[in-house]
Order: structure tokens, then sequence, then C-alpha cells
């Protein structure tokens, strides 16, 4: 793959894969958190048991990160674990509480989306300079 027709004769394209993966994981995540928080709050059950599934995901990847003494994925763990935590805690029968946590999960849904706009925008600027 080193071959000098396969290189890409843009550098500023190098990475331009993992950005673009970055990119849908930020705007997908945050719609996903999103109609998770909406729906956990309507469907109680539904709510309850995205929580304990995205909480013990979160336990398990910062238990996995600290094992690899990786720490880009500590930070993606803690906030994994957060949401979690926080669609936990948004089940209506916490009554104050929970709308104090789904508002959080939701301004955090929504920071996700701009955040990947953000870069979706500032990637294709970067790429129009470059050409």
């Amino acid at each position: 793959m080193n071959e000098p027709e396969w290189r890409d004769a843009n550098p500023a394209t190098e990475g331009l894969p993992n950005k673009g993966r970055i990119i849908i994981a930020l705007i997908a995540g945050g719609i996903a958190l999103a109609v998770l928080t909406i729906v956990g709050m309507r469907v109680r059950p539904v709510g309850l048991i995205a929580g304990v599934f995205i909480f013990s995901s979160g336990i398990g990847m910062i238990f996995r990160a600290v094992k690899r003494k990786v720490n880009t994925n500590i930070k993606n763990a803690v906030i994994v674990t957060a949401s979690g935590f926080l669609m936990l805690l948004a089940n209506p029968r916490f009554g104050v509480v929970a709308g104090f946590a789904a508002y959080f999960l939701i301004i955090g849904a929504i920071g996700l989306v701009v955040l990947g706009l953000f870069k979706a925008i500032k990637l294709a600027w970067d790429l129009g300079k470059g050409s």
C-alpha cells in the first residue's frame, strides 16, 4: 500500500477516514442519546434497561482502559458511564432529580450533534482550502 499510485496526493486528506468516523460517531451518538432519553422518560422499563446497559458498558470500558493504560479511552468511558448513570436518574420515580438528569442528557445530546457538525464544517473548510 506504500506504492505511489496508492498514496494520497493531498496530505490534508490523509486522516480523512478517522476524522469522518469521529464526525459520524458524534452526530449519531447525540441523536441516539436524545432518543434514548426521551423514550426512556416516557417508557420506564426501556429507560431502566438502557440506563443499566449504558452504565455497565461504561464501567467495563473504564476497566479495560485502566488495564491497557490508555488515557484517551478513559475520557470516553467516563462520559459513557455518566450518561448511563444520568439515564438511570432520569427515571420518573426520582422526582426533581429526574428533571435535572434528563436536562443534562438532552443538553449533552445537543452538544454532541453540534460538535459533530462543527467538526464536519471545519473538515470541509480545511479540505476546501487545500485545493
